[in-house]
């Protein structure tokens, strides 16, 4: 049986201790330590299309402005493996794309990116696989029952595929309801190499009514990319403590973020 794992926002958790007592006039100050903002960088190249770049700084937990976080003026270099090298155009701020180089599966792309914020030079190579098509998507309400008390999504969503046989595949499902991104979730083929395949993509926080419109993008994805998103998602199961725990990225010289070169095939329908 495979393991769908789901991709949502990860809220990090402030606990603020408010008392209100009417006979106290003591103000109570709460100090929290600065922290050196991290680099994250978060860079696409889709097959038919052109590259995505966001440069942005980790968050101070008082911010009130995530804008000032976007880190402008950066130099971003993407060549490819037919010898094409660009510079990417800062379309707007910590904002940067492409408008030479389109995604090719089969290529590698090495990505590189100097900021006057980073103390080293950040670089990530990346190999674009092959699409797989969706073959099927559906949708229809939920015929789970309650496990324990616990009730079931109300909805579920099958992806139905045919994964390519004698090579290792990684995808990841980008959900999207009526052109907003909802979630997203992650797959490999170790047990379903070369089959025709059932995804059931689970969300106990998907809503959908009559008319919504539901488009899946399924990402044929590296290794690499798929262990970021993977750990990502065991985040959310790992409890906070004095360790520090990233997701595993794909970049040297940065703490956070991801480079993907990844082949794409959509679907969508229209909830009855």
């Amino acid at each position: 049986m495979k393991t769908i794992h789901t991709i949502q926002r990860i809220l990090l958790p402030v606990f603020i201790l408010a008392y209100i007592v009417t006979s106290c006039t003591e103000t109570i100050a709460f100090e929290f330590n600065p922290v050196k903002p991290e680099i994250v960088v978060e860079a696409y190249v889709p097959a038919s299309a052109y590259a995505e770049v966001v440069l942005s700084k980790t968050t101070e937990i008082n911010s009130s402005n995530p804008c000032k976080n976007l880190v402008k003026n950066a130099l971003v270099i993407l060549e490819d493996g037919s010898g094409i090298s660009e510079t990417l155009v800062e379309v707007s701020p910590g904002h940067y794309r492409s408008n030479k180089i389109q995604g090719m599966p089969g290529l590698t792309y090495k990505l590189t990116v100097h900021t006057d914020e980073a103390q080293a030079v950040m670089n990530s190579v990346d190999v674009m696989p092959k699409p797989v098509s969706i073959n099927r998507l559906r949708a229809r309400r939920s015929i789970l029952p309650e496990v324990e008390g616990v009730k079931m999504p109300d909805w579920e969503v099958i992806v139905e595929y045919s994964d390519p046989a004698n090579e290792a595949n990684y995808y990841r499902f980008v959900e999207y309801v009526n052109g907003k991104i909802i979630a997203s979730y992650v797959e490999d083929d170790r047990l379903n190499n070369g089959k025709d395949n059932k995804s059931f993509l689970t969300n106990f926080d998907r809503k959908l009514v009559p008319g919504d419109t539901l488009t899946i993008e399924m990402q044929s994805v590296s290794k690499a990319v798929y262990n970021y998103f993977y750990t990502f998602c065991c985040l959310n199961q790992i409890v906070q403590g004095t360790t520090k725990t990233n997701p595993i990225t794909n970049i040297q010289g940065a703490e956070l973020g991801y480079f993907s070169a990844y082949a794409a095939s959509r679907k969508s329908i229209v909830i009855e």
